[in-house]
């Protein structure tokens, strides 16, 4: 596999594996959150009378102490302090009924814990209800040396009056049983408390719900040193504190990264979403408290909010075209939610005495669970489809599933930090990483790129230089070409001009005769037409062979060849014209070897005789000619199965400059003499043939010394197979 190919896979491969261990730590890490940062009772022993004995505790030490169990409950009424004792007394006209050693628990006075003992008094008691009255009362035995403890009270719904040591401290909307008198307010509070000269606190609470689904105490009281509970209350603050100046860093640094992005939509929908969350929190009735039903509005609508920024965001992720199902629901999705989120917060803004309805919470519910089923949904359709970042979005969507859902678990905390708040801090560390992940995976795309692109470029640059290279010298060799085409017709047209003069001028002598000419002047005058006219044939046949080469239609007619025999044939012939002049011609090849080719004889016989006749022509009167024919044993040269034949003679030559052209059609060396005739075609028709057999063809020369020309073919395989017989 390509290096380039392989290097997406090893990114894709290191982003699944962070996420996966980044789900992982979530999941491991809420548990934790949850067993361990619960309010959970602490070990009491108690008086004689009931009370809480806390002489073992220390508040310098700064260890809070959860009030779960040791409370007593009355239902149905809201009593003082003086009715409670009054009560209590042998000889009381009034007793009230109570439970005894009552466990505080999310559900309120719903739920009186599996260790509470009611005293009835001989009185019939009602079970207490979703709606009512009730009345708590706890007593605390601290040591004589605490001058000053803190008790924090996080959750009270929905009014309450507290009395510490018979005095009324606290207000919290109106206790009433009379439901228009009635005035609900979240409660969430921290009591400096003085214990009396012999240690002891009593505590008491009357609370009223006609508003909320739960009523009652939701979550334990603890006391400890004013100190403690402040530094508890400011880590709680110091959280939110943190996650507001993370989704600053995340909106400054984001803004930078996301333009990286294909879409910047998707960053700024979760920077929403994500401070839709935070809002949530900072409207917790733990971190702040705002009038009347204030507090509780102004949570909802940014809890509201959040979903629908959730689903935008998800929405956001993919391009359109991506899907053909949800490029037709794209109209109807977002007016589904949008119409959906505003009729939601005109009916809690309209009717804010709904808020609390239990049809309002199952509402709540209902509405986030449809929204972040249908994201996953979404998810789970588009991850099959578009592979970028599908590990991070599958993981987003169970984490903001999970954060949704988080907020209606009721749990109760030594650090008021919700399971919600705890897990936006994965959430915020998560998506920074993906993005960090996903700029620096855009940079060095980037960076790959911008190399892919300068070799690109520069190999470009190359092709370009090379190309403008050959362009110059197919220009330069058109222009070669056109210069040796005007000599050509020149040379062809002086050639053929000479012969049609000479022929019209016999067929003139003859014509015009004013006497009858004799049998010897007309035979010689008829030879000598006959000599002009076969002229005239050769060099229309040159340019006729020169362009059948050339086209498509030319077909060699491939037979075994035997190259001995073919030119041993040639010298012969020239041998014998070389009699009688100073010229001396010799042949060269082995005796037992005939050479055997795969070719065309009649083409192969003009490339030999075509040679030969060159050699002649350009060698002085004592010239030598050297015609020799062997094996080619280089095994660079078509394997080394091959036969050669070298012609060499000691003429003119042909001038350094000029070798690389003596192929070229229409070429004449300049030194080959005014009265040398020739088309120039001969040849290039040489090496047309040559390289139709798939040869090899070169020239060495030197001018005033001669010239060697080395012909090459590829030898028969029956020829190589016979002779390693012999052998």
């Amino acid at each position: 596999m390509p290096e380039r190919s392989k290097k997406p896979e090893k990114r894709r491969l290191s982003i699944g594996v962070s996420v996966l261990i980044l789900i992982i730590a979530i999941v491991v890490s809420s548990l934790a959150f949850l067993l361990i940062n619960q309010r959970r009772g602490s070990d009491f022993s108690y008086t004689l009378s009931g009370a809480v004995k806390l002489t073992y505790w220390e508040d310098a030490k700064g260890t809070p102490v959860i009030l779960e169990k040791g409370w007593e409950f009355y239902p149905h009424r809201v009593l003082t302090p003086e009715m409670i004792h009054a009560s209590r007394l042998e000889n009381a006209t009034e007793r009230y009924p109570y439970y005894r050693n009552v466990q505080i628990t999310t559900d309120g006075w719903i739920d009186m814990g599996d260790s509470a003992e009611l005293y009835t008094f001989g009185k019939q008691v009602n079970k207490m209800e979703q709606y009512g009255i009730g009345t708590y009362r706890i007593e605390i035995i601290l040591n004589e040396n605490v001058d000053f403890v803190t008790i924090n009270i996080p959750d009270i719904a929905q009014s309450a009056v507290i009395w510490v040591n018979g005095k009324a401290v606290r207000h919290y909307g109106t206790v009433s049983d009379n439901t228009s008198l009635y005035e609900p307010v979240q409660v969430c509070t921290d009591i400096q408390l003085e214990p009396a000269s012999d240690g002891s606190i009593e505590i008491v609470i009357g609370c009223a719900n006609y508003s909320s689904p739960y009523g009652g105490i939701l979550c334990s009281p603890c006391v400890a040193s004013t100190a403690t509970i402040g530094t508890i209350e400011y880590s709680v603050r110091m959280y939110l504190t943190v996650l507001c100046a993370f989704w600053v860093f995340f909106l400054i640094g984001g803004h930078y990264i996301s333009k990286t992005f294909v879409s910047q939509s998707k960053f700024y929908f979760f920077l929403l979403m994500f401070l839709g969350d935070i809002m949530y929190e900072m409207f917790s009735p733990m971190v702040t408290l705002l009038p009347g039903t204030w507090n509780m509005l102004i949570k909802i609508t940014f809890l509201v909010l959040t979903n629908y920024f959730t689903f935008l965001f998800f929405f956001s992720l993919y391009p359109r075209g991506t899907s053909k199902l949800f490029d037709k629901l794209r109209f109807f999705e977002i007016s589904f939610f949008s119409i959906l989120t505003v009729c939601y917060l005109m009916t809690f803004w309209c009717f804010p005495s709904v808020l609390y309805l239990d049809s309002s919470v199952a509402a709540n519910l209902i509405f986030v669970i449809i929204t972040n089923l249908y994201n996953i949904f979404r998810v789970c359709h588009m991850t099959r489809r578009f592979n970028h970042g599908k590990y991070l979005y599958a993981s987003s969507v169970a984490m903001t599933t999970a954060i949704h859902l988080s907020v209606f678990f009721r749990r109760q905390y030594v650090v008021y930090i919700s399971l919600h708040a705890f897990l936006l801090l994965f959430l915020a560390v998560g998506f920074t990483l993906y993005f960090v992940m996903d700029y620096v995976k855009t940079y060095e795309m980037l960076a790959d790129n911008n190399r892919n692109l300068s070799s690109a470029v520069e190999e470009r640059t190359k092709y370009i230089s090379r190309v403008n290279q050959e362009l110059l010298d197919n220009h330069q060799k058109l222009v070669d070409n056109e210069e040796a085409r005007k000599k050509m017709m020149s040379n062809v047209s002086h050639d053929l001009r000479t012969p049609i003069t000479a022929i019209r001028g016999y067929v003139e002598l003859m014509l015009n005769a004013k006497e009858p000419l004799s049998r010897e002047q007309e035979v010689q005058y008829l030879n000598n037409m006959h000599t002009r006219s076969v002229q005239m044939e050769q060099l229309i046949s040159d340019l006729v062979q020169l362009t059948r080469m050339e086209s498509e239609n030319d077909t060699l007619e491939l037979m075994p060849v035997s190259i001995v025999e073919m030119v041993h044939d040639l010298f012969q012939l020239y041998k014998a014209e070389c009699e009688g002049t100073g010229k001396v011609i010799t042949f060269h090849a082995p005796q037992d070897d005939d050479l055997l080719i795969d070719g065309d004889p009649k083409k192969l016989l003009r490339v030999f005789e075509n040679i030969i006749v060159n050699a002649m022509k350009y060698t002085r009167e004592d010239g030598k000619i050297d015609i020799i024919c062997h094996r080619y044993e280089d095994p660079a040269m078509l394997g080394g199965n091959a036969v050669e034949v070298c012609i060499k003679d000691n003429g003119v030559g042909i001038p350094e400059n000029e070798v690389p052209y003596v192929f070229d059609r229409f070429y004449r060396a300049e030194n080959s003499g005014i009265n040398k005739t020739g088309s120039g075609l001969g040849l290039s028709i040489v090496k047309s043939v040559i390289d139709r057999h798939g040869g090899k063809i070169w020239v060495e020369s030197e001018e005033g010394k001669g010239s060697e020309f080395h012909i090459v073919l590829k030898a028969s395989e029956y020829s190589f197979d016979e002779e390693a017989e012999d052998e």
